[in-house]
């Protein structure tokens, strides 16, 4: 739901609600990912619905949070659960290996290099994967290949996402208490600071897709107004 300017700064609709509210939302979307992924195999549906509210939130357009994550959670499990449980596997198999050249076992230098230059290759489409599964109908192999061709594209957003995203949980290791600010906002905060590093490079990249597809420019408004998941 999309939200006036008038009202003064205190007001329902003023900015400081406004700001009260959002963190809130942020909150409760933290809380409500977190629970939902215990599960584990659940957490690519929670991941999605956490990412569709973000980008809502970041247009002014929430409303229900929690009523809407829930019916985003389960619209989009079927798609974003193989996916997540894909993405997932690859993520068990290069922590494993991570984990064994932490402990001192030897190993080819060459091999390790590859192994390192692949999880960070793999942190590239993962910062992109639920945006992706949130925002447009796919499957789990188209889902991954877009994730991967948009991170390419943007980059150097790209780093700086994965870089927010990775922060609060290295802060966490050398700051035992921060694990309670991660409980709250750990997740949703790097995930919504994101929403505006790949905002445009989505709105470019399907730009993009449809010049390329000989579609006409008009799509582009239509798109942007009715097409968003």
């Amino acid at each position: 739901m999309s939200r006036g300017d008038g009202g003064g700064f205190l007001s329902i609709d003023g900015p400081f609600m406004r700001v009260m509210e959002l963190v809130i939302n942020m909150l409760l979307l933290n809380l409500l990912v977190i629970l939902c992924s215990i599960p584990i195999v659940t957490a690519g549906a929670a991941f999605t619905a956490m990412s569709h509210q973000l980008f809502k939130m970041s247009k002014n357009e929430d409303g229900y949070v929690v009523r809407e994550f829930f019916k985003d959670f389960a619209s989009n499990f079927k798609v974003a659960t193989p996916t997540w449980l894909i993405m997932l596997a690859v993520g068990a198999f290069l922590g494993f290996d991570l984990y064994i050249f932490s402990e001192g076992v030897s190993f080819p230098a060459a091999f390790k290099w590859a192994i390192i230059a692949i999880a960070v290759i793999y942190l590239f489409g993962l910062v992109y994967i639920f945006p992706v599964l949130a925002r447009y109908e796919t499957t789990p192999i188209r889902a991954i290949k877009t994730a991967y061709a948009m991170s390419v594209y943007g980059f150097f957003k790209t780093i700086l996402m994965v870089a927010l995203t990775a922060a609060p949980w290295i802060a966490a290791m050398y700051i035992p208490n921060f694990i309670l600010v991660n409980l709250f906002f750990g997740i949703t905060l790097p995930a919504y600071i994101s929403v505006f590093l790949y905002r445009k490079t989505f709105k470019v990249f399907e730009k993009k897709q449809r010049e390329a597809l000989g579609l006409p420019d008009e799509d582009s408004e239509e798109t942007d107004e009715s097409g968003e998941t």
